[in-house]
């Protein structure tokens, strides 16, 4: 990765930390507050017309990665 791709990864970590925060804060309930990011993330990628099976092949290895699973073999 660049570095210009790595300071903009930090920049959107930190955003999604104090929004994270707010959430909390404001008693939305975790299921909704994950969906809505969920959302938002496969409707950016869907309009950088990433390809439906690339979007789904992502969300497995986030879902993968986050449950402590390995990695999922290459399609």
């Amino acid at each position: 990765m660049g570095e210009d791709l790595d300071k903009e990864f930090d920049r959107a970590d930190l955003i999604l930390s104090e929004a994270l925060q707010r959430f909390q804060a404001e008693g939305v309930s975790q299921y909704v507050y994950a969906m809505a990011l969920l959302e938002i993330g496969v409707v950016a990628l869907a309009k950088l017309d990433e390809a439906e099976d690339d979007i789904i092949e992502m969300v497995r290895r986030l879902y993968a990665k986050s449950t402590g699973q390995e990695a999922l073999p290459e399609a």
